[in-house]
């Protein structure tokens, strides 16, 4: 039935609006319903103007997406931890800007997160910086080169004094680290000369310190010989006629924007399209000129790159000293020895032949012996760590060297204990990062020792007494030990470990025992086998010989 032409003009308005309100609602309940989300916002606290930056990216994210940014100001190590145990299904969403090393550390302890951006610089407009070491002109260097700088060092009757306010700052603290390191410069209270491999500092934390431009301050004030700070401090001291500064030669990556990851890719779609339409009007506060995609950015990228390289240390040299048994009655043949060696030689691991010549103390000592089968037997022993030994019995066709260098080649990979490092960083939980392929379950002990270093490259150090750890809890990503034989610093709490010291503390990490349980059930199944087949058989012939007559007298 058709309306008529009055009602039909009468309603149309009233149904338009009522269609408006609708929509109008209906965007309402939904802008009301995003502004509700929460997102967690983390930032490491840096400086005051870095805080200004964050507080208008934080302001900016709510105007573009309308989500409640939850901003949580956290020291460098707890923002490891909270970006490590996020759990974004109990949580929420999470978003972080974070310092390079934060981040390479986080993603090395098993962080599950996305890099959405990296910021410009208002000063350079580029997405990368350096970090400089910064002394006062009248220290006494010749030159402003780093050769220089090591010389300088070595010629002083005392140790200089080196500050840093946190051993997770990437410019302050890790760069300088792994250049001290690769130049033998060293932590320590020993005094320099001229004829030492090694150079001393004083590596120091000094309370209530908390950025760079304090660090400057300290030397400019004499309280401190020098100290290392990341670009944008450079450019704000460098005109000062007291200072100067040297260059660091890696290229590091602006502070990035994580996400961590989830399986709904709504909000992470929407934080990287509102970063692409960032201007530079909405940040532009301190260095901070603006965030960008960061997948645009090829330079941070690679820098990023080469930070992940540079602090993916390979675990040090194991020495491994073979050796014939003695006073065996049967002579080994030298072909033996050679497939031994060619097999350490190959195995890629950590584990390398002791050459006498070179290397002054060996880590695993393997005598080689025949056994009446003309198999081989390899026994381990770790000295340092006074461990029951290892045994491999080893089968294999005489003269066929290849099969046989394949055979250790395998016990060394998938057999052989591991010696590891303790990762000098983490001053919460002495960890290992984990790089081998078998786990330690918690509860597990093994031994850790002590070991300072005279020489590095050759082996040479001195060793301690070995002690229990227990392992706390492991995973892909790192073991956590629990050993009263750590040090600990003056307040009880905290290890006191150095990555500038050449004090380090290693773990050998014992492979476990094979679950001999399926074994031990087959075995006993079999047995049970054979032992109703005996049956049976007797049954048997019991009863054929009770038949046998009874069918003769048919």
């Amino acid at each position: 039935m058709e309306l008529p032409n009055t009602l039909r003009s009468a309603c149309l308005p009233s149904l338009f609006r009522a269609l408006a309100f609708g929509c109008v609602l209906a965007v309402a309940v939904g802008r009301a319903a995003t502004t509700d989300q929460a997102l967690t916002f983390v930032r490491v606290s840096l400086d005051t103007e870095t805080q200004r930056a964050d507080d208008k990216l934080s302001d900016f994210l709510r105007a573009k997406l309308g989500v409640r940014p939850e901003n949580r100001d956290l020291e460098y190590g707890a923002a490891v931890d909270t970006l490590v145990h996020w759990n974004p299904d109990a949580k929420g969403p999470l978003v972080a800007r974070v310092t390079p090393y934060v981040y390479v550390v986080a993603e090395m302890l098993g962080a599950d997160l996305e890099i959405l951006g990296t910021y410009l610089s208002k000063r350079t407009r580029e997405s990368t910086y350096h970090s400089y070491l910064v002394l006062r002109k009248d220290a006494g260097l010749a030159s402003g080169d780093l050769d220089d700088f090591v010389k300088w060092l070595r010629e002083r009757p005392t140790p200089a004094r080196f500050v840093y306010h946190n051993k997770f700052s990437t410019s302050s603290y890790l760069l300088p680290s792994l250049y001290f390191r690769k130049a033998g410069i060293y932590a320590g209270s020993g005094t320099n000369a001229s004829d030492q491999k090694h150079v001393f500092i004083r590596a120091e934390k000094p309370a209530g310190i908390e950025s760079s431009t304090e660090l400057v301050r300290m030397v400019k004030q004499r309280r401190a010989e020098f100290a290392a700070v990341w670009e944008g401090t450079q450019a704000r001291f460098a005109t000062d006629p007291e200072l100067i500064f040297l260059k660091l030669p890696n290229t590091l990556p602006n502070d990035l924007l994580v996400f961590s990851q989830t399986p709904d890719r709504t909000l992470r779609d929407r934080l990287l399209a509102a970063l692409q339409g960032m201007k530079d009007a909405d940040i532009n506060s301190g260095d901070f000129l603006r965030w960008v995609d960061f997948n645009t950015t090829p330079d941070a990228r690679r820098a990023l790159s080469g930070l992940r390289w540079l602090t993916k240390a390979p675990p040090a040299p194991a020495p491994i000293k073979i050796r014939a048994a003695h006073n065996d009655g049967t002579p080994l043949d030298p072909g033996v020895l050679e497939a031994a060696k060619q097999a350490v030689a190959l195995s890629g691991t950590e584990f390398v032949l002791f050459d006498e010549d070179f290397h002054k103390q060996f880590d695993v000592l393997w005598t080689l012996r025949k056994s009446h089968d003309d198999s081989l037997i390899i026994t381990s022993e770790y000295p340092d760590f006074n461990l029951p030994p290892q045994r491999f019995h080893l089968s294999f066709k005489k003269g066929d060297r290849e099969s046989l260098v394949a055979r250790i080649e395998e016990q060394i990979s998938n057999g052989m204990h591991r010696v590891r490092d303790v990762w000098p960083f983490d001053d919460e939980t002495p960890t290992v990062l984990r790089d081998v392929r078998f786990n330690l379950p918690a509860g597990a002990q093994v031994k850790a020792v002590k070991v300072t270093w005279n020489d590095y490259t050759n082996n040479d150090r001195v060793v301690g007494t070995p002690f229990d750890v227990t392992v706390t809890a492991g995973d892909f990503h790192s073991f956590k030990l629990k050993g009263d034989g750590f040090p600990r610093r003056s307040d009880g709490t905290h290890y006191d470990f150095d990555p500038l010291s050449p004090t380090s503390h290693r773990v050998i990490l014992v492979r476990p025992a094979p679950d001999l349980r399926l074994f031990r059930y087959g075995t006993y199944a079999l047995l049970g086998l054979f032992v109703a087949a005996a049956a049976f058989a007797l049954w048997s012939l019991m009863r054929g010989s009770r038949a046998g007559p009874a069918g003769e007298s048919g």
